[in-house]
């Protein structure tokens, strides 16, 4: 099934409206379900027959309603079965026996192949949702992946009511479970200790829980001793050395259940969830708290380049140059005793001498300018030599860190003669193999500064307690899980398990492209050296039907208001009902799941969306933007809009759809987001997003930014 159909899952009346393609998507019949419908005795009994197989077809469920039938219906399904409907009709003035009913509701769901959920049927729907459960704790998601799986199984999509038990039951399993797990890993008495330290409060006053919580403000030296302290805090209570195994997913999720909640209410939680959250909440915080740590001080490298790289304005002085030349040359004229052939060869080896001397680069100066002020480099060395580095193997930027941690504690500032570090770089050979010894010890420790940062960008340096800057095998399946999950992940991703059958038609559309090539080649219209260089295209006329037409077409559209615009595409795509996860109740809802949308879309607070839309409250807003931030639901939306599109044949004219491209765009914010950039051409602060958009300008990617 395709995501469009996503809306109508599950419902138990027929729509007030039906559009001109749902008429044709749900109520258009095969050749066999037009000969049972034949074979029914009477209109009202043809005509009930073809709206069951219709409303099965479209929700996954028999039509059990006393809604009247939509007219634009009756008169549809008059004109495909050539029988006279009436203008006004329901389920209870087509039938007049109830067994009829009942039998023609079998009959619909025999005809496309539906049918109860056997118990086998319903293990496996639970056994589904438990996997689903430890990716999303929406219980509207799950709702709604259960009727998915029901219907792509043809199921009858049973009352909402059971699958929110199983739902229920699946998500208390998972915390049960994952309780169990922790307080099997870890020692009562460190639980303790954990409950104890989180229920503290700060020397400021400030609770442990809102202090952990926090994000930095900047990434100024001060911002980062502050995260290291809660790097430290929560080392010392050995969250490190525990619960490595839990799924990050749900590490994140019941953390921000506890981060959700005022100090006060968390330590009211019932056991498990108590427990269960505080764990989480602590490692969470660990994670967080080190890619903090760790993207502020790449910042905060870039800076001290920056910042010595604004000093540097040229790299030489050519008029310092030119007055030592005519000062040599002053005191080779002053020698009267010289002979000539000897000042002659002593002028030519001058001059050959200052053609041979090559001025130095700009980045060798920036890099002596770093070693003369080597004291910002030097207390970020010292704040971040204490973590728990690791790389495969012996690295060079982590012996020189040990090395460097060595003589810190022995408060040594001149580095041994035995000491050279070949391995951080040949740009640094020469100033660690300095005979100034305290100057050698600068070098090694700017050259360790960059070295670092270019091991955490490269991956071959890690902390095991993070969440983006851990090692490979972490971020990856690890090998003996992967050799027992990888069907399943297949399975889902909807990918053969076998590489070659991947591969096969993409090869084949390679080689198909390469052919093309040689034969534009063979023809003249490509050239290719060391580029590929094709013959400009001559522009066509432009054909004067065409823009007789464009004309025609800008007339009959005219000009169209943006609500109206959305409120035509949400009419045939139905995308506030599954940000909603049903249909919407009243146009208050329907108002605030436009609102969301348009509050994410212009950066505009909600506040401001609020004086724009009179009928809705800031508050009001704020919600629905809370329901626009699930990405998962936006991402389904979103899809629903994009094969909506697709739909259209114009949309054929735009590209192959099987192409896309990415462009960063540039996302206006707050100063105090410390991940904040001041954008080059406005001039404010700024954080770079992606979007990928197709070749026949959908975008078919949408995530939301979240600032927690």
């Amino acid at each position: 099934m395709q995501g469009w159909q996503t809306p109508y899952l599950g419902l138990r009346d027929l729509p007030r409206e039906l559009t001109e393609f749902e008429l044709q998507a749900f109520f258009s019949f095969s050749h066999a379900e037009f000969e049972l419908i034949a074979r029914r005795r009477g209109d009202n009994h043809k005509l009930g027959l073809a709206l069951h197989i219709g409303f099965v077809r479209m929700s996954g469920r028999p039509l059990n309603s006393v809604r009247a039938v939509p007219p634009v219906l009756l008169r549809h399904l008059g004109q495909m079965l050539g029988i006279t409907t009436p203008d006004l009709a329901s389920l209870r003035a087509l039938y007049a026996r109830g067994r009829t009913l009942f039998d023609h509701q079998q009959q619909a769901c025999e005809a496309l192949g539906f049918a109860w959920m056997t118990e086998h049927q319903r293990r496996a729907l639970v056994r589904v949702l438990r996997d689903e459960v430890t990716h999303s704790a929406d219980r509207e998601r799950l709702l709604l992946h259960a009727r998915h799986w029901l219907y792509e199984h043809r199921l009858l999509i049973v009352h909402d009511r059971v699958i929110r038990s199983l739902v229920a039951v699946a998500l208390t399993e998972l915390e049960a479970a994952t309780a169990q797990a922790i307080r099997a890993a870890v020692p009562p008495a460190l639980l303790k200790r954990w409950a104890s330290a989180l229920d503290s409060a700060r020397p400021d006053g400030q609770h442990s829980q809102s202090w952990l919580w926090s994000a930095p403000a900047k990434h100024s030296t001060r911002q980062i001793t502050e995260v290291l302290e809660r790097i430290a805090f929560l080392t010392d209570l050995g969250i490190d050395q525990h619960m490595g195994n839990l799924n990050d997913v749900l590490v994140r999720r019941y953390a921000r259940r506890m981060a959700s909640r005022p100090p006060s209410v968390s330590a009211r939680i019932k056991e498990p969830a108590r427990t269960l959250e505080m764990a989480c909440f602590l490692r969470y915080c660990l994670l967080t708290a080190t890619d903090q740590l760790i993207l502020m001080f790449q910042r905060r490298v870039a800076d001290l380049w920056r910042q010595c790289a604004d000093g540097v304005t040229a790299t030489v002085d050519w008029a310092q140059q030119y007055q030592q030349l005519l000062q040599e040359l002053t005191d080779l004229a002053a020698q009267e005793t010289v002979p000539d052939a000897e000042l002659r060869s002593r002028l030519v080896s001058l001059v050959a001498a200052k053609r041979a001397r090559r001025p130095p680069s700009r980045a060798s100066i920036i890099r002596q300018h770093l070693i003369d002020a080597i004291a910002p480099v030097r207390s970020l060395l010292v704040a971040v030599s204490g973590l728990a580095w690791q790389a495969t193997g012996e690295h060079p930027a982590i012996d020189a860190l040990d090395r460097l941690r060595t003589l810190y504690a022995a408060g040594t500032k001149s580095l041994p003669g035995e000491v050279t570090a070949a391995r951080l770089g040949p740009a640094w050979r020469q100033a660690i193999a300095d005979v100034d010894r305290e100057r050698a010890f600068r070098a090694l420790e700017v050259a360790t500064l960059f070295a670092l940062r270019r091991a955490l960008r490269n991956g071959s340096v890690w902390i095991e307690h993070s969440l983006s800057f851990r090692g490979r095998e972490r971020l990856f399946i690890p090998d003996e899980r992967w050799k027992t999950e990888a069907r399943r992940h297949y399975a889902r991703l909807q990918l053969p398990a076998k590489a070659s059958d991947f591969l096969t038609p993409l090869l084949a559309r390679v080689r198909a492209g390469i052919d093309a090539v040689a034969a534009a080649t063979r023809a003249g219209s490509l050239r290719v050296d060391d580029e590929l260089h094709l013959a400009p295209l001559a522009a066509d006329e432009e054909d004067p039907e065409v823009t007789k037409l464009r004309s025609r077409l800008d007339q009959r559209i005219g000009e169209v208001q943006l609500p109206e615009v959305i409120l035509a595409v949400d009419a045939q795509v139905r995308f506030s009902w599954i940000m909603l996860g049903r249909e919407p109740r009243s146009g208050h809802e329907l108002l605030m799941a436009y609102a969301g949308i348009l509050a994410h879309g212009t950066s505009l607070s909600a506040a401001e969306c609020a004086r724009m839309i009179p009928q809705l409250s800031a508050t009001s807003i704020r919600l629905a933007m809370r329901w626009a931030g699930d990405e998962r639901r936006l991402a389904l939306a979103c899809q629903a809009v994009l094969e909506f599109m697709q739909r259209h044949a114009i949309a054929a004219t735009w590209g192959r759809a099987d192409l896309a491209s990415s462009d960063m765009m540039s996302l206006e914010t707050s100063r105090r987001v410390w991940q904040a950039r001041q954008d080059p051409r406005r001039q404010t602060a700024s954080i770079g997003v992606y979007s990928h958009v197709r070749d026949r300008w959908g975008i078919f990617h949408a995530q939301p930014v979240d600032w927690l």
